[in-house]
């Protein structure tokens, strides 16, 4: 009967890991506040669904296979509060679809903490691009 119960409690298989980042970035791609901005930045959206499938089944199931730097990562965009709260809508919508409760539940912990992380991050480039130059 442990079997049944800890096969309830597990947060995602791989299959619905993959379900969750293809059904999330066939969303974003289509919406069109983050469509262009998701375009402009991932030339290669094959390998960028791989690379975030691996992200996302470290989270979930504890795998090794990605070990990159989420923040260094998103360096290159800047997004809008309004982008960041899109983002994570449609995030929660692909995890309820593809996920059991307890994979939803922790999806959505590090979704929160990655969104919260970014922003701080991206907050700090644009204080840091606007800064006065010494001598400008």
């Amino acid at each position: 009967m442990a079997g049944v119960e800890e096969q309830a409690e597990a947060p995602a298989t791989e299959a619905q890991v993959a379900a969750l980042v293809r059904d999330f970035y066939a969303a974003a791609d289509a919406d069109p506040l983050l469509g262009p901005m998701f375009r402009a930045v991932i030339p290669d959206w094959d390998g960028h669904l791989g690379v975030v499938t691996d992200f996302w089944s470290r989270v979930l199931l504890g795998t090794d296979r990605y070990a990159g730097c989420v923040m260094s990562a998103h360096g290159k965009l800047r997004m809008s509060e309004a982008q960041f709260d899109r983002w994570l809508a449609l995030f929660r919508r692909a995890a309820e679809a593809n996920l059991p409760p307890a994979g939803q539940q922790r999806a959505m912990e590090a979704a929160g903490f990655v969104d919260q992380r970014l922003r701080h991050w991206q907050a700090a480039i644009r204080e840091r691009e606007s800064a006065p130059r010494p001598g400008g």
